[in-house]
């Protein structure tokens, strides 16, 4: 169970554009790293043929089914990053709502799910949605261990703090955002060992 059923992934794309991938196995261990493995290939393979996510994410859910018996599935979100527009099109096959900090206004959305979990139900709908990022806008995305890690009295970690530290970031790299984050959660959990997989992906718009 030390193997890990976190993924992501930035893949470049034509058209000065790139995905952004992020998923979760709901299970540990070699048989969740090794479904995580399918998932990338088959979501590398996807998106090919197509320039929707929602489209590609229906694609690759259909293909997990057939290796889903023994009821495990996967949560994700991958969209699609103009480099000129900073449009980002994304579909969230349920997974943990991703946060876009609009730097200009203060405003902090949640990117929430537009389908259901991969490889669950066969020919499942899925939709998509576009948000644009302006200068200075910081998007990320993230994986469940950050939100349900717990504190040694119970509490959980949740999106309130990971909200805070976004709202207070001044111009600094993104890469130190997730420091902070991680170090706040470091803070928090204090002795407890950590109960799940922790994946944080950051990106900023910087003209």
């Amino acid at each position: 169970r030390q193997v890990g059923g976190d993924f992501y992934d930035i893949i470049e794309l034509p058209n000065n554009r790139l995905g952004l991938f992020i998923a979760d196995v709901a299970d540990k261990g070699m048989p969740a790293a090794l479904f995580m493995t399918l998932t990338r290939t088959l979501v590398r393979a996807a998106i090919k043929d197509t320039n929707s996510p929602a489209k590609a994410l229906r694609r690759v859910n259909d293909l997990l089914i057939p290796d889903t018996q023994q009821g495990m599935f996967v949560t994700a979100v991958y969209g699609e990053l103009s480099l000129e527009t900073g449009n980002f099109t994304y579909a969230n096959a349920g997974h943990n709502p991703p946060f876009c900090l609009h730097k200009k206004t203060g405003e902090i959305m949640r990117l929430t799910r537009t389908g259901m979990a991969l490889g669950v139900i066969e020919g499942t709908e899925m939709e998509q949605r576009t948000i644009r990022l302006e200068k200075n806008d910081i998007l990320l995305l993230y994986t469940d261990g950050l939100t349900e890690a717990f504190a040694p009295d119970g509490g959980l970690f949740g999106e309130e703090r990971i909200k805070t530290t976004l709202s207070i970031a001044e111009n600094i790299p993104v890469q130190e955002i997730l420091d902070q984050i991680e170090e706040e959660l470091d803070i928090f959990v204090s002795t407890m060992p950590p109960a799940d997989d922790l994946t944080m992906l950051a990106v900023s718009r910087l003209a």
